[in-house]
């Protein structure tokens, strides 16, 4: 499945290495189907700035999520984010994971390792970028069927006209569209077998067959029985009223609380 976050993106390259090389240890959340090149670093500038809102669910998004060779649905909700004022680039992440009906509070962290500006032909006049790191997420372990998640994530963003950083949602509508792509292995307390757990916000990175969309996330009905009904119900036309009405405030509900 092609998941791009640009749509025929042109990015400049003016340190002499190409995207692939500066992020090559972060292929399997950062797509390069686009060809796109680096154009300069700005680490340092990033963190000086507090990001916290950019992995806070935004409301314009929807963020999805499975884990497991199935592809089990799987939901995560960031509820707290908060910058550690003694290492600029970590952020101290509070949030909730779902399985099925299994819901766990986590704590963890993320830390930015990485940030370039990039350059896009549909707006050239805005500066663009993207940031790469790594995160654990630690579940309470009293919990049942409770983990530890670990992997990589990227996340793009832009400049406004004031110089702040924003959570890049300029390409919301163009088909393709992700951001916040996180990917990597969950491992449950005292296993030794990790299953894969990758979300991201609109899109999923390396979702295989799961997603059949084109304009938007669209899951492969042979999939619905592993979490996915509603959202297909939702989504979809072919089902009843009461089905659908079912299916989109089960969608709406705001598991987290409570």
């Amino acid at each position: 499945m092609k998941h791009t976050i640009f749509t025929s993106v042109i990015i400049l390259l003016s340190l002499g290495l190409s995207g692939q090389n500066l992020l090559k240890n972060y292929e399997n959340v950062v797509n390069y189907e686009d060809g796109y090149e680096i154009q300069k670093s700005n680490l340092e500038e990033i963190k000086k700035i507090d990001l916290g809102k950019f992995w806070s669910n935004n409301p314009k998004e929807s963020r999805f999520g499975f884990i497991g060779k199935n592809y089990q649905r799987l939901h995560i909700k960031f509820i707290s984010v908060i910058k550690n004022t003694d290492k600029p680039n970590q952020y101290f992440i509070y949030g909730k994971s779902m399985v099925s009906n299994n819901i766990c509070p986590f704590q963890g962290t993320i830390d930015i390792l990485e940030s370039y500006s990039i350059r896009s032909a549909e707006f050239p006049n805005i500066e663009t970028g993207i940031l790469v790191g790594e995160y654990t997420f630690f579940e309470k372990p009293e919990m049942p069927h409770s983990g530890i998640f670990r992997g990589k994530f990227a996340t793009y963003w832009y400049k406004n006209d004031a110089g702040n950083f924003e959570y890049n949602d300029l390409f919301g509508s163009a088909a393709g569209y992700n951001n916040n792509q996180f990917a990597g292995l969950w491992s449950a307390y005292g296993s030794k077998n990790p299953k894969v757990a990758n979300w991201g916000d609109s899109r999923i990175p390396q979702s295989g067959d799961l997603d059949v969309g084109t304009s938007e996330f669209g899951v492969n009905e042979k999939y619905m029985s592993h979490g996915w009904e509603s959202f297909i119900k939702s989504m979809r036309g072919g089902f009843s009223d009461e089905e659908e009405q079912a299916a989109e405030e089960k969608e709406s509900k705001k598991w987290w609380k409570g």
